[in-house]
C-alpha cells in the first residue's frame, strides 16, 4: 500500500473511533475495528515495503468474508454485516492495487 493509501486508512480508522457510539454495531467492535485500521496505517506508514504494507489487504479479505458469514447467519446484524463487507472489500482492493503497481 502506498503512503497515501495508508493515511487514507489512518483517516478511515479515526473516523470510526470518533462516531463509533453512533454506528449500528456495539461500540467495542466498532473501536476494535478502527484501532485496527489505525494500527495497521501506522505500521504501514513507517515501513512501506514491510510485510504489512505488502500482504495487510489479506486481513481486509478475511473480514470481508467474516462479515458475509454473519450476514448469512444473523438477519439482526446482516445490514451492517454487508455494508462492513463491502467497506472491507474496497480496502482490500484499494491496498492490493496500489501494491501491485509498486
Amino acid at each position: 500500500m502506498t503512503r497515501g493509501g495508508a493515511a487514507a486508512r489512518a483517516v478511515w480508522g479515526g473516523g470510526v473511533l470518533i462516531v463509533a457510539s453512533r454506528l449500528p454495531v456495539p461500540r467495542k467492535v466498532a473501536l476494535a475495528l478502527g484501532l485496527r485500521h489505525l494500527a495497521q496505517a501506522a505500521v504501514t506508514l513507517r515501513r512501506p515495503d514491510g510485510v504489512v504494507a505488502r500482504w495487510g489487504w489479506t486481513a481486509d479479505v478475511a473480514h470481508s468474508l467474516s462479515m458475509l458469514g454473519l450476514a448469512a447467519v444473523s438477519r439482526r446484524w446482516r445490514a451492517a454485516a454487508l455494508a462492513n463487507a463491502a467497506v472491507a472489500a474496497a480496502w482490500a482492493c484499494v491496498a492490493r492495487t496500489t501494491r501491485e503497481r509498486r
